[in-house]
């Protein structure tokens, strides 16, 4: 039913795979949770988020063994009711519908969640550039953010190393981090809630579903094998050779960067080495951290062009051959 993965020599330390850095930066961060618990508005749970424990996918992923069959379990879907519109760091299954019109998600879920054990290596879904890095341990941890040009842009959260370099150029398949399990939920409920990465699609700006309901169209961003995701093996392609492919609206970069009233999110911006890194951090940021801008702040940073890029999954083919939903009663 198992094998074991082998697992890189260079994971960091235990810690570092949760995204814990330092006891001073746990404290703010749990400060922050405290002062918003109360008004409702950004973290929530109830009874239903209990429906985040699956021992039963969490325990042989943490053990390092991956399923015979080569099929990554899926942990949750993107949420058709609210994934994507606003962000809140809310773990409630109330009104959360997959793209099946089931409920393998919860609410304002914005990606797609494969099982996968700590150090497994993440495979780019396409063509592109590691643009930026960003690091929340309220939200993930370590994210790595890939432009493939066009408008679409990749990310890959939970991760405990990034091993590609900002402005590397990767082909399909290549690695572009090792899976981990950071993020306050992944700490909290260690280690009933199964390692994962978090894969999200951004095109021009908003978050995308790559599933397809039925009579939906494929197009840049989703799978390229519809509702079956598989791996990059069969497929031979070269990565974009400079940033000039990745075009974005640099007028509009600048106007948003000094719009930025929250100082470690200019910072961070401010030492991005290129237009396409400040671009696919606004828009991570104006999804996620909206709290942190003020109102109509958030705007169109790329041009009319839509990218017709596809993906595979990203997971090595080495390990598996494609992705399987295991539902519960609560799930379908």
């Amino acid at each position: 039913m198992y094998r074991r993965l082998e697992r890189p020599p260079d994971l960091p330390p235990f810690l570092s795979r949760f995204g814990i850095r330092s006891v001073r930066q746990v404290r703010a961060d749990l400060g922050t949770v405290i002062r918003h618990i109360p008004r409702r508005d950004r973290f929530r749970f109830n009874l239903s988020s209990a429906g985040l424990f699956r021992p039963e996918l969490a325990l042989p992923a943490y053990l390092g063994l991956v399923p015979k069959d080569g099929l990554a379990p899926i942990f949750n879907f993107f949420d058709r009711s609210g994934g994507g519109k606003n962000f809140r760091s809310f773990v409630t299954r109330d009104t959360a519908k997959d793209y099946r019109g089931g409920r393998l998600s919860y609410d304002e879920h914005d990606g797609t969640d494969f099982v996968c054990p700590p150090g497994t290596p993440l495979a780019c879904a396409a063509p592109g550039i590691l643009v930026a890095v960003r690091e929340n341990w309220l939200r993930g941890g370590l994210t790595a953010c890939v432009d493939h040009g066009g408008g679409l842009v990749t990310q890959y959260t939970h991760v405990a190393k990034v091993v590609a370099e900002i402005g590397q150029p990767l082909r399909r398949g290549d690695t572009v981090a090792l899976s981990g399990h950071g993020g306050m939920d992944m700490t909290q409920f260690y280690p009933l809630v199964p390692p994962h990465v978090h894969f999200m699609v951004f095109v021009n700006g908003a978050p995308l579903d790559p599933y397809r309901r039925p009579g939906e169209p494929d197009h840049g961003g989703t799978w390229l094998t519809r509702n079956d995701p598989r791996p990059s093996a069969a497929l031979d392609e070269s990565a974009p050779a400079h940033l000039r492919d990745l075009a974005v609206d640099e007028a509009a970069v600048d106007a948003a960067v000094s719009a930025c009233n929250d100082p470690a999110i200019r910072a961070e911006l401010e030492r991005a080495t290129s237009a396409a890194g400040r671009a696919a951090i606004l828009e991570d940021s104006f999804h996620h951290d909206r709290f942190s801008w003020p109102p109509g702040a958030a705007r169109s940073l790329r041009g009319a062009a839509a990218s017709e890029t596809r993906l595979t999954l990203p997971l090595p083919a080495t390990d598996y051959r494609g992705a399987c939903v295991i539902d519960r009663s609560w799930t379908r």
